[in-house]
């Protein structure tokens, strides 16, 4: 029977260089960042079972991606632990049975089958192999004043990658014998003598880890998948809703929590404003309203996190070939006030949405006292979304 390979994909990383932003939901194009990888191991003839390991707060929202892009071969998502590596143990205990096991970084979008293949031939011969690539670079040794100290020849110097392969009883092994900090699990088998091999990476096979790197994967991501002189065509979707308040706090608004003695009434979690630019996602790509979607009468939406409303919504624009580019939004309310949240409330829409924080506008208003809105009893929002054209995946 031949060896079968399983799969640890780690996305638990804080993404604290990102500056709010979740990279491993951000759209790239508009397919999620760790989408992607995923993508990928569930296309490979090579790789089977696939475990998937993200922070905590994260446990519903990659289990709702990996449900709307229909990831089979994914047998679990678990929550990561303090360290990496402790999240690759998560991983590792939750795998079913395999003889190899790659350990990939969840950052590192643009993995592909030959890579695969090169693993798997490689970690034969010694049970541990790693994706790097040679170093282009002269680097340079510095001490803790960033004085120079040495110039290594860059002629033996390798940049490590993902995915990393093993034989599954070495890397349990090492995972039970070093518990001192590591940066990847290649220096846990070389800590305990072992020895390990590179086979080549790729240039286009980067981890993501600033902002700006999200702009370098987009580009690549164009480059690989064809689409340069994308139609730049621009259209343009409205939304609009409503609640009613109802006594009992926090109010949940742009998905964000406001301190207020009251909160808005709704099959879902009630978030007007994020339903609002919902739709105007969904109307800009030419996809009906929310409800048409994400219908009331449905159980398995009852008090859903609006968030993941609308990271559904941008998939949907994005399967029909659309992606967001802007977003303005007005809250009408007449309380409670919400002027000094309106910066944090855009931020988190941006991030929802996968854009830059400049790319959300959001404004409050009130009714002056007319309405039932200017009585208190309720809030609505509206928004319009500006969406680009491009052509769809292959």
């Amino acid at each position: 029977m031949a060896a079968t390979l399983g799969v640890v994909v780690v996305a638990a990383g804080r993404s604290a260089r990102m500056l709010g932003l979740d990279k491993v939901f951000v759209p790239v194009l508009w397919t999620p960042l760790l989408a992607y990888s995923l993508e990928t191991f569930q296309r490979s003839p090579r790789a089977g079972d696939v475990v998937v390991v993200v922070s905590e707060p994260n446990l519903a929202t990659a289990k709702e991606l990996i449900a709307v892009r229909e990831l089979t071969k994914i047998r679990a998502v678990v929550a990561g632990g303090a360290r990496r590596q402790d999240s690759v143990r998560n991983g590792l205990n939750a795998l079913p049975m395999a003889d190899w096991v790659a350990v990939h970084d969840g950052a590192r979008p643009f993995v592909d089958e030959p890579m695969i293949e090169r693993g798997m031939e490689a970690v034969a011969a010694t049970g541990a192999a790693v994706a790097a690539i040679p170093v282009r670079d002269t680097i340079k040794q510095v001490d803790v004043a960033r004085t120079v100290t040495a110039t290594p020849p860059r002629e033996g110097l390798w940049a490590a990658q993902t995915p990393q392969v093993f034989g599954r009883e070495l890397l349990e092994w090492c995972h039970r014998e070093v518990v001192d900090d590591v940066t990847d699990d290649a220096a846990m088998v070389e800590r305990l003598g072992g020895k390990v091999v590179i086979f080549e990476g790729s240039p286009w096979n980067i981890k993501v880890t600033t902002r700006e790197d999200l702009v370098i994967a987009e580009a690549i991501a164009a480059h690989l998948q064809g689409r340069q002189g994308a139609a730049e065509q621009v259209r343009y979707g409205t939304g609009f809703d409503g609640h009613r308040l109802v006594p009992g706090g926090p109010l949940r608004i742009g998905g964000t929590d406001v301190p207020f003695d009251f909160h808005l009434e709704g099959h879902s979690d009630g978030d007007v404003l994020l339903h609002s630019v919902a739709s105007a996602v969904l109307g800009g790509a030419g996809l009906g309203d929310l409800g048409q979607h994400f219908p009331s009468s449905d159980p398995s939406l009852k008090g859903i996190d609006s968030r993941l409303l609308l990271q559904r919504a941008v998939a949907l624009a994005g399967d029909a070939g659309w992606l967001v580019e802007f977003v303005d939004a007005t809250i009408i309310a007449q309380r409670p006030k919400l002027a000094s949240y309106l910066q944090t409330i855009a931020r988190s829409i941006a991030g929802t949405l996968g854009v830059e924080p400049g790319h959300v506008n959001v404004k409050a208003t009130s009714t002056d006292n007319v309405g039932a809105i200017g009585q208190g009893e309720g809030i609505a929002a509206q928004a319009i979304a500006t969406v680009r054209a491009a052509e769809r995946r292959s």
